[in-house]
C-alpha cells in the first residue's frame, strides 16, 4: 500500500460573499485562478475545494483584469470550511474571512448564528418573537458563536439598539437536524439598497 493512501483529506472548502451595498461588482481570484465572474452585493458564491495554504484575494472592478480593487493576503487551514465576505472598513473594500462550521460527526440539534454586516447599523439583536434572546448587541463585523436550537421551523425578530419600537422579521425559516446556519444582515438602513438578510447554510455540501 502507497504511503499516501494513509494520509489524511486536508482538502478545504471555500465561499464568497459580496456584503458592501455601495460596491459595484467585482471579478474575484485567488492569485491566478478566478473564483467568480461579476459578483455583485448580495450574491454568495458556491463552495469550491481549495487546497490549504496562503492566497493572495484580488478584487477586481467587473469585466476589468487591469483595474485591482483590492489585494489581501489570506491563509486556508487544513480540512477547514470559510466564507470569505467582501465588507467596507474605513469607506474602502477589505475581506473578512469566517470559518464556518465543518462538523463530520453526526449531531443533534440545528445551530445558528448571527452576523452583522451592514455599515450603517447600530448594534442588532436577534431574539424569537416570545423575545427569548439568542443574540444580543452585535455590532458591525462582530461574529457570534453557534447558537443551538431544535430542529423546525422559526420565526426570527431582529432589533435595532437605540430605536425603540423598530423591528423586522424574519418568518418562517426552516432549520434542519445536524445543520448549521448563518443569517448575515446586509444592506443599509434607511437607505438604498434597503436593509435585508441572507440565511445561509454552512459546511461545505
Amino acid at each position: 500500500m502507497l504511503f499516501r493512501q494513509n494520509m489524511p483529506n486536508l482538502q478545504s472548502k471555500i465561499r464568497f460573499l459580496h456584503a458592501v451595498p455601495t460596491a459595484p461588482a467585482v471579478d474575484i481570484y485567488l492569485g491566478e485562478v478566478s473564483y467568480g465572474k461579476g459578483i455583485s452585493f448580495s450574491d454568495v458564491t458556491c463552495y469550491e475545494n481549495i487546497s490549504p495554504g496562503k492566497y493572495e484575494v484580488k478584487l477586481y472592478a467587473a469585466g476589468s483584469y487591469d483595474k485591482l480593487i483590492v489585494s489581501k493576503s489570506i491563509d486556508i487551514l487544513p480540512n477547514t470550511t470559510s466564507t470569505v465576505n467582501i465588507v467596507a472598513l474605513s469607506d474602502e473594500l477589505d475581506i473578512l474571512v469566517l470559518n464556518d462550521a465543518n462538523i463530520k460527526d453526526k449531531i443533534t440539534n440545528s445551530f445558528l448564528r448571527f452576523i452583522n454586516l451592514s455599515p450603517n447599523a447600530p448594534l442588532l439583536s436577534l431574539s424569537l418573537p416570545n423575545d427569548i434572546s439568542l443574540f444580543a448587541n452585535v455590532e458591525y463585523l462582530e461574529t457570534t458563536g453557534y447558537y443551538p436550537l431544535s430542529p423546525a421551523i422559526y420565526d426570527f425578530k431582529v432589533n435595532f439598539s437605540g430605536s425603540s419600537g423598530l423591528y423586522k422579521y424574519i418568518n418562517n425559516k426552516e432549520l434542519n437536524n445536524g445543520k448549521f446556519y448563518t443569517i448575515y444582515i446586509i444592506g443599509l438602513l434607511n437607505r438604498k439598497p434597503t436593509l435585508g438578510y441572507l440565511l445561509l447554510e454552512d459546511g461545505g455540501q
